[in-house]
């Protein structure tokens, strides 16, 4: 795991403000994360094929280059990263 030390001239709060930063981070990125799933959600209904299917299909070439697909393309990269940001902060460790 990765560690970052941040050495303040005054730390009387700066612990806090960090913990705060973190969990506030992790909202917005929650909220990403729902947002994200239903537009999958919705495309999933539409063409009645699973994402995880659908990327697997679609990076190997077999679905073309249809814009809509591209989009989909995006979106589940898009959940991914959420999801892996979302598991790297979840694990921050504030020591003091």
């Amino acid at each position: 795991m990765a560690q970052v030390i941040i050495r303040p001239q005054a730390a009387d709060n700066l612990k806090n403000l960090i913990k705060v930063a973190v969990e506030n981070q992790l909202k917005v990125i929650n909220f990403g994360i729902a947002k994200t799933k239903r537009k999958l959600g919705e495309l999933e209904k539409e063409s009645g094929m699973d994402s995880k299917y659908f990327y697997e299909e679609f990076q190997k070439g077999k679905l073309g280059d249809d814009l809509k697909f591209i989009r989909w393309a995006g979106e589940y990269e898009t959940l991914e990263r959420l999801q892996k940001d979302y598991n790297e902060l979840q694990g921050v460790e504030l020591c003091s």
